[in-house]
């Protein structure tokens, strides 16, 4: 996902100034380190309230008894899942120092 949006970053730029590919690098580390904050905040249950509606949207009986059972089973359910956000965080990170290390050897 980094290196497509470095590369449409490129395209729109273009590839004969050095400073694109600082633009590039930069641009893409920082959305995708973004993206993986939004898929943390979303892991510790910032969203939960939004699932909690849409699961008992439309029915007649409600899958939860209320708000704070489904809590429980999220928070049950999230002990055992992985870190999935964690990856994009390392990704993220490194495409923006290879940024900051471009921008410093134009300089």
């Amino acid at each position: 996902m980094a290196l497509i949006i470095g590369f449409l970053c490129l395209l729109s730029k273009g590839f004969e100034y050095r400073i694109s590919y600082v633009d590039a690098f930069s641009v893409a580390g920082g959305a995708v380190f973004f993206i993986g904050l939004l898929q943390a905040v979303s892991f510790y249950g910032a969203f939960e309230i939004f699932g909690f509606s849409a699961s008992s949207f439309g029915r007649k009986e409600r899958k939860y008894k209320d708000y704070a059972s489904y809590l429980e089973q999220k928070s049950a359910k999230r002990k055992d899942s992985k870190l999935t956000y964690m990856p994009f965080i390392a990704v993220g990170v490194v495409f923006f120092i290879i940024g900051i290390i471009l921008k410093a050897c134009l300089l």
